[in-house]
């Protein structure tokens, strides 16, 4: 991905999200656009991929309703994740190649921008082998999940800034029993909003894959609440 184009969204359904990136991926497949970066937050979702089973959801769905958490069966590779409001979800549409090292190379490209972001604000983080994402010491900072279809990527990154933890203990994160997740207003010991953690993103992002544009977002006018149609969230 090299340069492109920018949209934020602010909180978003995770129907409509799925919605807005079928949309600018279809444009991007036909040239009709260049890569995209969407930015956006979602309302509490416990999101389940390919290899996930019912078993990694931990709370009782009387008590996922009570809290406001709704549950999604998603097309993407990995296990259960959460998302949830202070929590800096990217969605980068760009086009790729579906094997080797195109691919790989893009993964630790992300994770080097959300390393980036925190270094930003006096955090160390970094990746751990064979686990995408991005780690204070044995705690989980930011996940990452990316999807090849067509060519053009889906789905990318989820970066804990400033949001509730315990709903990280509903699930089984990443198929990981025991896995602390952290943010960034905990490891910094200070509170950092979505709109500081935007813009370390932004200037980190362009360091790395080129400059964007930012683009007026637009939602998604085409979703009914059929949120199951097999797409894919960062992990």
């Amino acid at each position: 991905m090299t340069g492109g184009n920018w949209q934020a969204f602010g909180v978003v359904p995770y129907c409509e999200g799925l919605g807005i990136q079928e949309r600018v991926a279809a444009e991007r497949a036909r040239g009709n656009r260049p890569d995209t970066l969407l930015l956006l937050e979602h309302p509490p979702t416990i999101t389940l991929g390919r290899r996930a089973s019912e078993g990694d959801v931990l709370w009782h769905a009387c008590d996922l309703e009570r809290s406001g958490i709704t549950v999604e069966r998603v097309g993407r590779g990995g296990r259960a994740t959460y998302h949830g409001p202070g929590q800096l979800v990217g969605y980068p549409i760009a086009r790729l190649s579906c094997h080797g090292r195109g691919v790989r190379r893009f993964v630790a490209g992300l994770e080097g921008v959300l390393a980036d972001v925190a270094r930003r604000f006096g955090v160390v983080a970094s990746a751990r082998v064979g686990h995408p994402g991005v780690w204070v010491g044995a705690k989980k900072l930011g996940s990452i999940g990316i999807e090849i279809r067509g060519g053009v990527s889906r789905h990318g990154f989820a970066l804990n800034v400033d949001m509730d933890l315990a709903p990280f203990q509903a699930i089984v994160p990443c198929g990981m029993p025991g896995l602390e997740t952290t943010d960034l207003s905990r490891e910094a010991g200070t509170k950092i909003s979505i709109a500081a953690a935007t813009g370390a993103l932004l200037a980190a992002w362009q360091a790395r894959f080129g400059i964007l544009e930012e683009e007026a977002a637009y939602g998604c006018d085409d979703c009914q609440g059929e949120c199951n149609d097999g797409f894919e969230a960062a992990r």
